[in-house]
């Protein structure tokens, strides 16, 4: 930025130790540690190299897994021969799909068990009739039997003592294959005579949904113009810093299975394992430790996740896998390859009257992974932040012999904001109008909120003109837009970027298990210590930082004896996982919930012990007094002393010891006529929370050498109220590397053979 010539600064004027400072000032009440930038309890152990990850995990015994994969994007298989790696020394065991056991099930689909056929949700998970999503599943084993669909698909796995023994068996593989015909587009998918990755499906299409509201054919008959455009999203990934590791310990004795699992979903992979690995009484218990970054990539669920246990249960050893970084790139999810045809009916003076989205997504193979999920956020939220009352969106999910589709960060609703900003640009522009404009005469007025979306989502509040107005300012944008007619004249190009995008989280599924909540066991020690168990995971978000701050607060206690754990399916309460910033919303709330609980039972055992109504003293700062006499006072270690060891002085009908289990429901996933479970037109509300952000960016381009400077960029972010502002500022600046780098420098791109380049 510094070479560039042009005015701007150096620094991105909504980052840095100013604006934390700031939103410090701004958040954190007198007293309080919520608001403030309180110092992460996790990193001193990972910074210091003092953390344990998966792959450090060393059991009594343990053996190394490592996985064959198909060389091909689409073939039959016709013989796999493990007897040269089984006779490499250090070579303990080999398994091909043919050698699975009958107890292996196919892939679950769900916690309900659910592992294959037509799939449409309802009221109570799937059914076989309704409005919802119509999805195809194919029930995929964890190692390919008959036939090969994707470069990276698992055919046969050796277990070794070592585990460079055991990538060198791979070599000793011996396996013959019959190239098929192969897909690498959904244009060649959709095809009347394109090979078919599933035969008994009679054509490539794995998903269609459609939604809609309002009048949509009235509306265009109504418009002054329609606009159209094709808006493409190019296939991309995460890459987060520890790939995917997986370790399985059996013991027969008490059919117990343990898995350590670099995973999202802790206690959802617990039932998929259970159910893929069906052993009569089996009892699974799935340990997620620190995780190494997750990008909703980890949310999925694989076939290593099945595999590995089963090598444990097969070999009677504890067995670890770590996936390589070349094994990532083919073997876990990819995202964001969508084919957005738009169209908009118009207004001469810019208000837009009805919108039209006909989506066709890339799934790649027909995995369990939630990538058919992600899709469907998408067709939800393509009107964005625009006050869209007529709007239908039809939705394609259509296989090719590819990595499998999965979750990437926003969970399909980047790439619906991504859609609609693009068109609004393109609409702008055909009307000769300022993007800028254009948005703000269209937007949900804050008078508005609550506001019911066309798609039946309620948005809870919200201002956004005032957001994106100010991103203006923040930008200079008057002045940018001066200075690029001044520096095309002169034959320089600048470009200039307006969004404003919604950013709806605390997820929720049509019809399914993790309908909006969170659950928190929270118990205080004899010394007055408090331990939280969350029913989520930690990817590097900092959850044991904010529980911190949140207890701190509400139950007055010090923030340094306050700790967490999560990810752990047999002491931590039920949950669906960490995605979509359900943490921030439900998780913090449960917590919040959980520490009143926990401060109400400290108080009424106080009351009893010093002879008075609970009305009449108060608990702050770890102690609870007598209102009119401070000083007949009793400290949180007392009473938990009592709590625990002299249980005679307690108050009739309360318990021993100090413990609370509280689940948060989410109040906002209903809406008149509609709530989670999709009614006949295919609106459901998915999200209870709708926070936003403005962004405006500007940049130069070399159009000789397709080199792009970043001259300037602004963001406004209506997050809601901030816990921790060195979180905020840390996740902003994560989340704006990721997205230059998927914008200009990363696409998984395939070659006619289905081999990725």
């Amino acid at each position: 930025m510094a070479d560039s010539g042009l005015p701007g600064r150096e620094e991105f004027r909504c980052f840095g130790q100013e604006t934390e400072a700031r939103l410090s000032t701004k958040t954190g009440l007198k007293g309080q540690l919520v608001g403030t930038s309180v110092r992460r309890k996790e990193d001193p152990d990972v910074l210091l190299g003092r953390e344990t990850y998966t792959a450090d995990v060393k059991l009594p015994g343990m053996v190394y897994a490592a996985i064959f994969r198909s060389p091909y994007a689409h073939a039959l298989l016709k013989r796999i021969d493990l007897r040269l790696a089984l006779n490499l020394p250090g070579v303990i065991f080999g398994l091909s799909g043919a050698d699975l056991p009958a107890f292996v099930k196919p892939m679950s689909l769900s916690p309900y068990g659910a592992s294959s056929g037509h799939v449409i949700w309802g009221e109570r998970g799937p059914r076989q009739k309704g409005s919802g999503p119509q999805t195809k599943y194919f029930p995929h084993l964890c190692l390919a039997r008959d036939k090969t669909r994707f470069v990276g698909e698992p055919v046969a796995a050796v277990v070794a003592t070592d585990p460079y023994v055991a990538e060198d068996a791979l070599e000793l593989v011996e396996a013959e294959f019959e190239s098929l015909p192969v897909v690498t587009s959904v244009e060649q998918a959709l095809q009347p005579d394109a090979p078919l990755l599933y035969e008994e499906w009679g054509d490539n299409v794995q998903l269609r949904f459609k939604v809609s509201g309002g009048d949509v054919e009235r509306a265009f008959r109504e418009a002054d113009l329609v606009v159209k455009e094709t808006v493409i999203s190019s296939r991309y990934t995460g890459t987060p810093m520890e790939p995917r590791v997986v370790i399985g310990r059996y013991s027969a004795e008490e059919n117990f299975l343990e898995v350590w699992d670099t995973t999202q979903r802790t206690h959802s992979v617990s039932m998929f394992v259970r159910n893929s690995i069906d052993l009569p009484g089996l009892l699974v218990r799935v340990i997620t430790l620190r995780v190494g970054g997750g990008f909703g990539q980890k949310r999925g669920f694989y076939s290593e996740e099945v595999l590995i246990p089963l090598l444990s249960i097969l070999t009677h050893r504890a067995v670890k896998w770590v996936e390589t970084r070349s094994e990532h790139m083919v073997g876990t999810s990819h995202a964001r390859q969508q084919t957005h045809q738009m169209e908009a009916a118009v207004k001469h003076d810019g208000t837009i009257l009805a919108l039209r989205d006909r989506i066709t997504a890339d799934l790649g193979v027909a995995y369990p992974t939630s990538g058919t999920m992600s899709v469907i956020n998408t067709v939800m939220y393509v009107p964005g932040a625009y006050r869209i009352q007529h709007y239908e969106g039809e939705l394609f999910g259509v296989t090719t012999n590819k990595t499998v589709y999965g979750s990437h960060r926003a969970f399909g609703k980047a790439d619906a904001g991504y859609a609609i900003e693009r068109f609004m640009d393109v609409i702008a522009a055909q009307l000769a109008m300022d993007p800028a404009e254009l948005r703000l005469k269209n937007f949900i007025q804050p008078h508005e909120f609550p506001y019911l979306s066309v798609t039946g989502s309620r948005y809870d509040s919200g201002n956004y003109p005032k957001a994106l107005t100010h991103t203006l300012e923040l930008a200079n944008y008057r002045m940018w837009r001066e200075e690029q007619r001044r520096s095309w004249r002169e034959g320089r190009y600048l470009g200039i970027g307006v969004t404003l995008v919604i950013e709806p989280n605390s997820a929720s599924k049509p019809g399914a298990y993790n309908a909006g909540h969170y659950g928190v066991r929270m118990q205080m020690d004899p010394t007055g210590g408090v331990t939280v168990f969350c029913g989520g995971n930690d990817e590097g978000q900092g959850h044991g930082t904010a529980i911190g701050q949140l207890v701190a607060d509400e139950l007055g206690v010090e923030f340094d004896r306050v700790h967490t754990v999560e990810g752990d399916s047999l002491l931590c309460p039920f949950g669906s996982g960490s995605y979509s910033a359900r943490f921030s919303v439900v998780g913090t709330s449960a917590v919040i919930m959980a520490s009143r609980r926990l401060k109400e039972k400290l108080v009424r055992i106080a009351a009893h012990v010093l002879g008075v109504g609970a009305e009449e003293v108060r608990a702050e700062r770890g102690v609870v007094e007598v209102v009119k006499e401070p000083s007949r006072r009793l400290t949180y270690h007392q009473i938990a002393q009592i709590a625990y060891f002299e249980v005679l002085r307690l108050p009739e009908g309360v318990e021993p010891g100090l413990e609370v289990l509280y689940y948060y429901i989410d109040p906002n996933l209903t809406a008149p006529g509609l709530n989670n479970v999709p009614d006949e037109r295919g609106r459901f509300a998915a999200y209870s929370a709708f926070p936003y952000a403005a962004n405006v960016a500007v940049v130069e381009v070399d159009v000789e050498t397709g080199r792009v400077k970043l001259l300037e960029y602004a963001s406004t972010d209506d997050c809601g109220r901030i816990i921790n502002a060195k979180e905020v500022v840390g996740q902003y600046m994560g989340a704006f590397a990721h997205g230059l780098g998927g914008a200009f420098y990363e696409e998984l791109v395939y070659d006619e053979a289905g081999q990725p380049l």
